[in-house]
């Protein structure tokens, strides 16, 4: 059985963040699924002392079987949990196969690579999500449901079946604070809870990754998680993902990983119809 465990390999550097600029040594692309087409990908750069950099960076790009480099200025800044710094910027991929990612402050640069796939396993934009009986407060007790120890009970309200009749826009975030082991999962709920109150017309869903949840925790093993059906229909193998699904059910936007609620309700914005 797989696990869904979200290791990000920076996490034992991304202790603080840093204004002052130092020669940094590692680059690191925090986005794992990518594939032709557009994609949203997050990136950090490290000092020598495991700090993440903002200040005078250039990004660049590349096929590596190819000369062109091309410099990435559509990018933006985003603040994780605890105290970290990445950017996001949106990469439309043409070509399968290995490409390189460059930062450069100075004469100091960094490099990492990625595998960009024709199709990725995990639902994407343009996908249509199925009508899926995922667990509601309606079936069962939120205890049952949820490891947030501050769940927002409209979280739980809908299944993803229900909510699709409804023809409202919907996030689906899929989490387990109670497991997760990169610390951003209970940042990522609390970052729905922001805008929940926002909108009329949207509904928020809250999926745990593994459906015996609390067997998994009394034990502390992750190798007996169970995952949940919707889990394994949406691909996901990392945690957290959350989705942004317009009224017609389709997938507008994915995120792996944490999101700040204003990159949400930039998205959000531009799908709904006033």
């Amino acid at each position: 059985m797989r696990k869904i465990i979200f290791i990000f390999l920076i996490s034992i550097f991304l202790n603080c963040s840093s204004d002052i600029q130092k020669n940094f040594i590692s680059l690191f692309v925090i986005t794992e699924e990518l594939e032709i087409g557009d994609n949203r990908v997050v990136l950090t750069a490290l000092d020598e002392n495991g700090n993440t950099l903002t200040n005078d960076l250039r990004f660049f790009l590349r096929k590596l079987d190819r000369n062109e480099t091309i410099e990435i200025k559509n990018k933006s800044i985003s603040s994780w949990p605890p105290n970290r710094n990445v950017f996001i910027t949106k990469i439309n991929f043409d070509e399968v196969g290995y490409w390189e990612f460059i930062v450069r402050n100075g004469k100091d640069e960094a490099k990492a690579t990625v595998n960009v796939k024709q199709d990725s396993k995990i639902l994407n934009v343009g996908d249509f999500i199925e009508p899926l009986n995922t667990p509601s407060i309606g079936e069962y007790n939120i205890s049952e449901i949820t490891t947030d120890i501050n769940p927002n009970k409209d979280f739980y309200k809908h299944s993803i079946a229900e909510a699709l009749t409804e023809k409202k826009p919907i996030f689906i975030t899929f989490a387990t604070p109670g497991l997760c082991v990169t610390g951003t999962c209970s940042p990522q709920l609390e970052e729905l809870k922001k805008i929940s109150n926002d909108y009329n017309d949207l509904i928020i869903i809250h999926i745990e990754i593994w459906k015996n949840f609390k067997e998994v925790m009394d034990k502390g093993d992750l190798s007996i998680g169970k995952l949940n059906d919707s889990v394994e229909k949406f691909g996901i193998k990392t945690e957290p993902w959350t989705f942004l699904i317009n009224t017609e059910g389709k997938i507008k936007n994915r995120y792996q990983g944490f999101v700040e609620s204003k990159e949400l309700k930039t998205d959000l914005e531009s799908i709904i119809e006033y």
